[in-house]
């Protein structure tokens, strides 16, 4: 798809359900750093990644045996994580199909996210104990415990959910007890805490430009925080709930634009999608889909486009109502609300002479065309990145599928290497209790 041609005028946020993606049974669902490419996470095991454009399948990946809790991408779109309740994270390099590591641990994982700069970097919330940062480059796994407890609350609470900031400076962690920590991306210390709920934070959402935080808790409430800068200390600026019916959110995340603050409904009869105006906080659009529970929604990172994921395992595609504009073919075309009659131009229909179709000819043959130049696309740059990624990848070309016979062999080999074909380096400082 071309985002040049994109309406700058249209809705800013989806109106209906265009389409349905079915592949087994989904659980969670993110879109690339691009929006050209749509991950999923089932509950078999799988990885599903959908071509967004043509809606087919890019990639199913196979490699967990039980169910996948999260599905994270990395910056430049090759490699995508995914953390699963068998105890393991995988590293997938999307080009070529296969996993480039893979990480298991002591306990089930509640969630994984990748360094928003190393792709070769993830922090890890582990269920019952204390979160982990994985650095998976130069063909060793070395693992970093983050101390999280404080002397008053040890051992009373575990990470619920965790994520790093836009620059990767910062990881913020989230806690059963409603505490919120902030630690430092390079020293792994913790920086600031404070309690801002007395229930489980579930999830930590970013807005695009990385100063505004969403968190979602088990007391019905979404909290907007705002950042000075990417290091600073978040300032509550609102809150979202339904005083009404009392909701509980199951997924929420902001739009696009970081205008917009979306909730999914956790009601066991309805997949309704609640829209807030971020500043103002007053309830926009409530998004009505089919009887079925809302599990998980992301928003596309450029367009007014939400994927949400029920409860019976497929993916609702909600867009904007499409209004056709033949001005973005031909900018001289001009629609009427009603017939005219035309009047033609006085030359319209006169004849050329053949030296005078020649000349035209000529010139247009003499202008030259650069087709060698590739100019960024403005909806794709952002306001903080020194450089564009030169391997970063948009789309994934299609691969051979393999037969039996060279998966078991794969098999073997990963076996007698230890998981990936990676050696697996554990310093007693970092690991203490968690080494697997």
């Amino acid at each position: 798809m071309n985002l040049e041609l994109l309406d700058p005028w249209e809705q800013e946020y989806p109106q209906i359900i265009e389409e349905t993606l079915e592949d087994g049974y989904v659980l969670n669902c993110k879109f690339n750093r691009r929006g050209t490419l749509l991950a999923a996470g089932t509950h078999d095991g799988r990885c599903v990644v959908w071509d967004f454009d043509t809606k087919g399948i890019a990639r199913n990946l196979l490699g967990h045996i039980k169910p996948v809790a999260s599905v994270s991408w990395s910056r430049n779109g090759r490699y995508l994580l995914s953390a699963s309740k068998d105890w393991t994270c995988i590293v997938w390099n999307l080009v070529t199909g296969e996993k480039y590591t893979r990480v298991r641990f002591p306990v089930a994982l509640m969630m994984a996210h990748m360094h928003p700069k190393n792709n070769f970097i993830f922090a890890a919330a582990l269920q019952q104990s204390n979160p982990v940062v994985v650095d998976v480059s130069n063909g060793k796994t070395r693992i970093t415990r983050l101390l999280t407890d404080t002397p008053e609350y040890e051992g009373k609470f575990f990470i619920s959910a965790i994520s790093w900031n836009k620059t990767g400076s910062r990881i913020y962690a989230g806690s059963s007890k409603g505490h919120l920590f902030i630690i430092d991306g390079e020293s792994y210390k913790t920086v600031y805490s404070e309690r801002i709920t007395n229930t489980t934070i579930k999830e930590i959402q970013w807005s695009r430009n990385g100063k505004d935080i969403l968190i979602n808790g088990n007391d019905r409430v979404m909290r907007y925080y705002q950042l000075e800068d990417h290091d600073g200390v978040p300032t509550l600026k609102n809150k979202f709930q339904d005083l009404v019916n009392r909701i509980q959110w199951n997924s929420a995340c902001f739009s696009a634009d970081g205008e917009f603050v979306i909730g999914g409904s956790g009601h066991k009869a309805e997949h309704n999608i609640y829209i807030w105006d971020k500043n103002i906080g007053n309830l926009v659009k409530i998004l009505e889909g089919p009887k079925e529970p809302l599990d998980d929604l992301s928003w596309h990172p450029i367009r007014p486009v939400i994927a949400s994921v029920s409860s019976y395992g497929n993916i609702y595609l909600w867009t904007t109502k499409h209004e056709e504009n033949w001005s973005a073919f031909a900018p001289d075309f001009t629609e009427l609300e009603e017939n005219l009659e035309y009047e033609e131009q006085e030359d319209e229909f006169d004849v050329i002479p053949a030296e005078e179709v020649s000349r035209r000819k000529e010139d247009d043959e003499d202008t030259i065309v650069d087709v060698t130049t590739v100019e960024n696309v403005q909806a794709f740059v952002d306001s903080d990145d020194e450089e564009m990624d030169s391997d970063e990848v948009y789309y994934l070309p299609p691969i051979a599928e393999a037969s039996d016979d060279d998966e078991d062999e794969d098999d073997r080999h990963d076996e007698e290497m230890g998981g990936g074909g990676h050696t697996i380096d554990h310093s007693d400082r970092d690991m203490r209790d968690v080494a697997p």
